[in-house]
């Protein structure tokens, strides 16, 4: 039940419904290079399959065909509490910008992963849905300035309702 619960979080966003996904936009452009490596989650939008996360990583592994190995984790309330997991795939549906995934770990499903926000020099990005079911600000470093941070809610709230935001506990982790 927990990899379960973990897979919906680690999707990071449910199906979405086509009517919002005119609404919400992505960058313009990713450079898939740059981006991938590990992200540490600053604040989210809460929801029940990230109930008693702290310590949430994911981790972006570009292949040679554009896609992205994907690898996320987190501890269960407390920075030495159990090691949720889970590991899938990230196929990039929009080339052109490189800002539009459907994530798979194997499920009946697959979860939208659209990158809405991000820093000029890839410190922060902010990721989200089109069914608005998540919103994520996240940094390659698991830290974020209070300066950097306003700028990543900034630019979420171009798009997105921020007073759901919650911050992630990243103090004390160890990560795998």
């Amino acid at each position: 039940m927990i990899k379960l619960t973990f897979a919906v979080l680690a999707l990071t966003l449910a199906v979405s419904t086509p009517a919002s996904a005119d609404e919400l936009q992505p960058v313009e452009r990713v450079d898939l290079a740059r981006y991938a490596g590990a992200w540490y989650e600053i604040a989210s939008k809460p929801t029940f399959f990230q109930k008693g996360c702290v310590c949430t990583r994911q981790v972006l592994t570009a292949r040679a065909d554009g896609q992205l190995d994907v690898y996320n984790s987190c501890n269960k309330k407390t920075p030495q509490g159990k090691l949720r997991d889970i590991r899938g795939t990230a196929e990039n549906v929009d080339p052109s910008s490189n800002a539009k995934f459907k994530v798979d770990f194997g499920f009946p499903w697959k979860g939208d992963y659209w990158i809405i926000g991000l820093a000029e020099d890839y410190s922060w990005a902010v990721v989200s849905d089109p069914g608005n079911t998540t919103l994520y600000i996240l940094s390659k470093t698991p830290t974020l300035s209070q300066a950097a941070y306003d700028q990543a809610v900034a630019s979420a709230a171009k798009q997105k309702d921020t007073s759901v935001l919650a911050k992630t506990r990243q103090a004390d982790c160890t990560y795998p």
